[in-house]
């Protein structure tokens, strides 16, 4: 749960000083998040604030979660999709209720929920060529980032964050301008998508994996049963939740709900409770968390819900191969870049007359 709205935010300790915070960005369930100017560096950062005490209303962030978090923001150093990590501030001798900090590249003000939804508002849906653009750098960040050892087992929109290239890092904002972007126009053809929010991740493989309680509309079927035995695909899953809302053109999400109930009503009611019963880890289930299942479940509806003149039959192969609610036949993220979708271009009228001239009209 975050902070009231109106609460006082926390002061920084002395160990920040070279931080001047300038504006908050957002919230999550363990922290928040501030554009700063790093006086040291001369350069705009995004810090992390995450609680040590709880007071503040955020779920607490001792020592051994701050250092996991950064541990796994380091091992993705170097990857272009993914928010760099510059330093952490985390002093243990301040007593376990004190704050720590992330320090990172600030990507921009803009996450993909926030983009979405300014699409929604100006009648702007997505194209399948935006979305397959979109997707294609998300899925290439995924992929990097379980190439080095890390889940990040929070994929989400409000977890992608767009760099257009407007905004000028090394000029520190004049008082009273902070925000004037806010509704700006977006340079769509120019943005970078990167992923952050690791606050969930974890590094290291194993059979049992810690159980995933905090679940959203973006968690896999597998954790929303409470499973331990999960992997990278978990992540996978999380990337299809966000090109059903791309496609979707509503700004919200594909699977929202008030509850885990809610959620996988809505999941298991769009892909189907086929793909989840053929799981070999279906029968390791505890009965009551199997009893979860909506009963009139059964075979997917997904192509219903994202018919052809949505959806190519290419789009829909990785769409339904993300979507599946079967973890070991849902695509990896190295599988998904190899299906002929990634590999389309937009046609030209030349290519397209072309294919009405031998009679076949070509999917879009």
């Amino acid at each position: 749960m975050a902070a009231s709205a109106g609460k006082k935010e926390a002061a920084w300790p002395a160990t920040m000083a070279r931080y001047e915070r300038l504006e908050k960005l957002g919230a999550g369930i363990n922290g928040e998040v501030f554009k700063a100017w790093d006086t040291q560096d001369n350069l705009i950062v995004a810090v992390k604030r995450l609680s040590g005490s709880g007071d503040d209303g955020f779920i607490i962030s001792g020592l051994p979660e701050v250092m996991r978090e950064a541990m796994c923001l380091g091992s993705c150093r170097g990857i272009p999709s993914i928010v760099q990590h510059r330093r952490t501030y985390a002093d243990a001798c301040q007593g376990e209720a004190s704050d720590s900090f992330i320090v990172m590249d600030y990507v921009g003000r803009l996450n993909l929920r926030g983009y979405m939804q300014r699409r929604v508002r100006r009648r702007r849906p997505f194209s399948e060529d935006e979305v397959r653009r979109i997707m294609k750098q998300l899925v290439e960040g995924v992929k990097a980032v379980h190439g080095v050892g890390v889940l990040h087992l929070d994929i989400k929109p409000e977890n992608v964050l767009l760099d257009d290239g407007t905004e000028d890092r090394k000029q520190k904002p004049k008082k009273g301008a902070v925000e004037a972007d806010v509704g700006g126009e977006v340079k769509d053809d120019r943005i970078v998508y990167k992923i952050g929010g690791f606050g969930m991740s974890t590094k290291g493989r194993g059979k049992k994996q810690p159980e995933v309680t905090i679940l959203t509309p973006y968690s896999a079927p597998e954790l929303l049963l409470h499973s331990r035995e999960y992997d990278d695909r978990v992540d996978t899953w999380g990337l299809g939740c966000i090109m059903a809302d791309l496609l979707s053109g509503t700004g919200a999400s594909t699977f929202d709900g008030e509850s885990d109930i809610e959620i996988m009503a809505k999941v298991f009611g769009i892909v189907g409770t086929e793909g989840i019963k053929e799981w070999s880890g279906y029968s390791g289930l505890a009965a009551d968390r199997k009893s979860k299942l909506p009963g009139d479940g059964g075979i997917s509806r997904l192509r219903h819900k994202f018919p052809r003149r949505k959806l190519s039959s290419a789009g829909f192969e990785v769409l339904s191969g993300l979507l599946e609610s079967n973890p070991e036949k849902r695509l990896t993220a190295a599988d998904a870049l190899k299906k002929p979708w990634f590999g389309k271009q937009r046609r030209g009228f030349a290519g397209f007359f072309k294919s009405c001239m031998v009679g076949v009209l070509p999917e879009i």
